[in-house]
């Protein structure tokens, strides 16, 4: 007789899981650990720089488990990493309609995603919404107020500013936004007060030297500028916005050779920082190296399609290439990405003046100005053009005044106030003749 195998207590209380298991949910366990494994090859794949394989392995955990937002997010950190923002911003989406109500992570990603698209006034719209939720943290109302003032939106950025101010009337982060601000809507000195007041205080506040930097440099005094650059805490001297000023700065002293040697030690550390590839390219176009100027911005712009410095500097190559039509296509994507962009309507106004296109060229200076951006020259160049079409008189006189003040013996500031003064009205004396006084009769 063959031996039967009885099986021990212990044994039946382990199998019976297995045995009363439906069909279902065995399927449903299935299907768990498959979306379990695709979500690890996805995160492995992400952490790898494998994004194709990363996307693929998510799609497939999120076509498993339609109603779990995990692989969606994933996803679209894939997409972005990847370079197609716009599939980023749709999965974003997707995942925020499994949500209730309105995700502030989701939603702040969507803003960064808004951004990077060109698309500016949906990301300030986004976090406008957050904010008036109470959803947004110190730092982020801080950033909305940035954004806003560099889309020219200067009361609205005080309007977002208003209860941090009112809060913490003495933080330095608060005060520095608020001075940019005030740089925008053109009131300079008291911009400057206060920018002197928060280093004052604060003066390894790094936020404050860049700006104040930017002040300098935008007025003239690129020494000062740089002085303020020198004296950055060690810790934020190697960041992307602190070298492209101090590579700026560099420029304008005439130390190209300084520039450029700055800006490759930091893409020695982070070769695929497109921001600073395309500042790499605008400095060796400056030394006059086209071919190697194209091959960087080249670079900058397959990593960041959309990025409106490398649109700009592929202009400015394009224009040093007399491809005049090309480079005004390229200010013009540039601009269509990031409508504040101060470089791309630097250039395109003159390409408007060079074509007889002055009314262009006055709104894109008046742009210019509104964003605390224009020049010393350029505030003179707009005085002149309001001489030409006898407009705005009195504005004209006091940009050119005020570029006067810096350069008294400029031969062309003094021919545009003289062409000023020449088309303003005079105004009538008193009559000399004999005063007649008409009464009634009493």
């Amino acid at each position: 007789m063959p031996q039967r195998f009885f099986p021990r207590p212990w044994t039946l209380v382990l199998l019976l899981p297995l045995a009363c298991k439906d069909p279902e949910t065995a399927a449903a366990q299935t299907q768990a650990t498959q979306v379990q494994s695709s979500l690890s090859e996805g995160r492995e794949a992400l952490t790898k720089g494998n994004y194709g394989r990363a996307i693929a392995a998510l799609q497939k955990a999120s076509n498993s488990a339609p109603e779990s937002v995990e692989p969606l997010l994933l996803l679209a950190e894939a997409h972005r990493l990847s370079g197609n923002s716009g599939a980023s911003i749709l999965t974003l989406k997707q995942a925020e309609g499994l949500l209730p109500g309105s995700d502030p992570v989701i939603q702040k990603q969507l803003s960064d995603l808004y951004l990077r698209e060109g698309q500016a006034s949906l990301a300030i719209s986004t976090l406008v919404s957050l904010r008036d939720e109470g959803k947004l943290t110190p730092g982020d109302i801080l950033a909305l107020a940035r954004l806003q003032a560099r889309q020219g939106h200067a009361e609205d950025a005080f309007t977002t500013l208003e209860r941090t101010l009112r809060e913490n009337p003495d933080d330095a982060a608060t005060k520095t936004v608020e001075a940019e601000i005030l740089l925008m809507k053109g009131e300079e000195l008291l911009a400057a007060n206060l920018m002197d007041r928060v280093l004052q205080h604060s003066p390894s506040f790094t936020a404050a030297r860049l700006l104040r930097a930017r002040y300098f440099l935008m007025s003239g005094f690129s020494d000062l500028a740089e002085a303020d650059l020198q004296s950055v805490s060690p810790e934020d001297a190697a960041t992307t916005d602190v070298v492209a000023m101090k590579a700026r700065v560099l420029m304008a002293l005439g130390r190209p050779a300084e520039a450029e040697a700055a800006l490759k030690l930091l893409l020695e550390d982070d070769a695929d920082n497109a921001e600073a590839l395309a500042w790499l390219a605008d400095i060796i176009r400056a030394q006059g190296r086209l071919t190697d100027a194209q091959q960087s911005v080249d670079r900058a712009l397959q990593l960041r399609p959309r990025l409106a410095r490398g649109l700009y500097v592929r202009g400015r190559v394009q224009e040093d290439q007399e491809d005049v039509r090309a480079a005004e296509d390229s200010y013009r994507f540039a601009l269509k990405t990031e409508p504040a962009f101060g470089p791309a309507l630097s250039r395109i106004w003159r390409l408007y003046l060079k074509a007889g296109k002055k009314l262009e060229a006055q709104a894109t200076l008046e742009r210019l100005l509104g964003l605390g951006e224009a020049s010393v020259e350029e505030k003179a160049a707009l005085a002149g053009i309001y001489a030409q079409l006898e407009t705005q008189l009195p504005r004209g006189k006091k940009l050119i005044d005020e570029a006067l003040q810096r350069e008294p013996q400029n031969p062309e500031y003094l021919r545009i106030r003289k062409a000023i003064e020449k088309a303003t009205p005079r105004k009538r004396g008193a009559s000399s003749g004999p005063i007649i006084i008409r009464g009634g009769r009493r």
